[in-house]
């Protein structure tokens, strides 16, 4: 089954909740912020929203994704836009742990795919020999659990950070509309039997501490008001069956 991924539509405010619309801004706005150098890939590219709008800056972009609809649909985008954008960007239908390229990026995205590989490995391998010395990956990931069929991993800081340790050196970690954000750089040589330092747990974990209290607080929030609804919808039940009764 596709993922059927609609991020072009959310960002623009054509589908889902306003809350979405932003999420999905504030998200693609982040990794557009954080590329560096000129060659970008965008892996699992989707409907090639971030692709298109790094190429209006002047960045030469190679979107790819697996699903033959995300593709078109980006390339009908694409030939919206001027002829200096449209020549920025190649978009193309293939699987990225199966690329046999040479050609070598400055920065590599992957805006919410590693969660849906049960072996990230294989294609974090992929992406350090696709990378230039000292290129720079840029993740995100679901923030936590997220309930979708083929979502295979759950992350919060610290094991994103130690599933990306032995390829890449992570530079930045952050929470953004319940997605995680990284920035790493890649390793000269992978290490795979790498270890974390006090501080960078102790970082993971007071970033882990502060998210999750605002989450429990947001849950508690959210209970509050149903209880109260459900109290008042209890309430103008035993209203009407007063009424009925002819007690009121």
């Amino acid at each position: 089954m596709a993922n059927h991924d609609r991020v072009s539509e959310r960002y623009y405010g054509e589908i889902n909740s306003e809350e979405s619309h932003e999420a999905t801004r504030t998200r693609v706005h982040w990794m557009c912020r954080e590329a560096t150098g000129k060659r970008i890939l965008d892996v699992g590219c989707s409907q090639g929203i971030t692709s298109i709008l790094l190429a209006r800056e002047g960045f030469r972009v190679t979107g790819i994704d697996l699903e033959e609809e995300s593709i078109r649909y980006a390339q009908g985008e694409l030939a919206k836009e001027s002829r200096p954008v449209r020549s920025n960007v190649d978009f193309r239908m293939l699987d990225i742990t199966q690329w046999k390229v040479k050609t070598t990026f400055d920065t590599v995205l992957l805006g919410e795919v590693l969660e849906h590989f049960a072996h990230p490995e294989t294609l974090l391998i992929q992406i350090h020999r696709l990378l230039q010395e000292e290129g720079t990956l840029i993740v995100t990931v679901p923030y936590g659990y997220h309930p979708f069929y083929d979502h295979k991993q759950t992350f919060y800081a610290g094991n994103l950070a130690m599933c990306l340790m032995p390829y890449f050196e992570v530079l930045k970690l952050e929470v953004h509309h319940k997605y995680l954000c990284c920035v790493a750089r890649r390793r000269r040589k992978t290490q795979l039997h790498m270890s974390p330092t006090l501080n960078q747990l102790t970082e993971w974990m007071e970033l882990d501490h502060v998210h999750f209290a605002e989450v429990e607080k947001n849950h508690l929030r959210l209970m509050n008001q149903r209880k109260k609804a459900l109290d008042n919808a209890v309430e103008q039940v035993k209203r009407l069956r007063r009424q009925e009764n002819g007690d009121g």
